[in-house]
């Protein structure tokens, strides 16, 4: 038996050893295989157990005591296709391995935005879960103020959400908001004194609100159903937008 063919398919020296010594007598059981291989009979069995799994050995446990024998040429040819799918399999695993190291190493050289799409019928849950999130972000990145434009349909839907928000607000953060004018948002004026709302002449047309916490963008439509919401999690888009209204916001009067 070619010692260099069977370390070339990948087997071990004691590996190597074993497949030699079962191959010498045809079949054998573990106790005879430990001594022909001069191993201890766990160590034998162990090993035998491995080449049965890698296609090497097969292993008649109808017999008393159990016996191990080398693989015929069928054996083998199935051995071959298991080891094709294996290697298929693994430059799979390969691949998608590859496209997360590169994501890795994008999102380190260059911001890669994350993007999240909500649907109406978990909003409510996904602002209980996003506000902590969002005041955790805008301390971290020393900007306190929450940003954007918010369209009164908003106020009118989500009321109870926005009084959630101020509920667990750390002092520090605050609201800096243009809005277009409603009954909704008449019944908010004055709760929160950390609160600023402009009244925008110029956003009539706005059919959707926009907001901008430390490094998140959520955009929401409650203008029309199904609402919706749409998060990009992104330091840079977060940075422009907040720019934006910083702008905007001693022009409106």
């Amino acid at each position: 038996m070619d010692k260099s063919l069977l370390s070339s398919l990948g087997l071990s020296e004691v590996e190597v050893r074993l497949y030699q010594a079962v191959v010498k007598v045809q079949e054998i059981t573990p106790a005879l295989l430990a001594k022909a291989a001069s191993m201890k009979r766990t160590t034998a069995y162990s090993v035998a157990r491995s080449l049965v799994e890698k296609g090497f050995l097969v292993e008649d446990s109808t017999k008393r005591p159990r016996t191990f024998k080398p693989a015929g040429p069928e054996d083998l040819s199935i051995a071959v296709e298991i080891e094709k799918k294996r290697s298929l399999e693994r430059q799979e695993l390969l691949k998608r391995l590859s496209e997360q190291v590169s994501i890795t190493q994008a999102e380190k050289d260059y911001p890669v935005p994350r993007i999240r799409f909500i649907e109406e019928e978990k909003l409510n849950d996904y602002f209980h879960q996003a506000f902590p999130m969002w005041n955790e972000s805008m301390l971290e990145t020393g900007e306190p103020v929450f940003w954007g434009f918010q369209d009164a349909t908003l106020v009118e839907h989500y009321e109870e959400q926005l009084h959630y928000w101020w509920s667990i607000s750390p002092p520090e953060l605050s609201v800096k908001l243009l809005t277009n004018l409603s009954g909704a948002e008449k019944r908010m004026q004055g709760k929160y004194e950390r609160r600023e709302m402009k009244y925008w002449g110029e956003a009539t047309n706005f059919v959707s609100s926009t907001w901008i916490a430390g490094d998140y963008v959520l955009m929401v439509n409650t203008r029309q159903r199904p609402h919706y919401a749409i998060e990009i999690h992104s330091r840079v888009l977060a940075h422009d937008q907040r720019e934006v209204f910083k702008n905007l916001w001693p022009l409106v009067q």
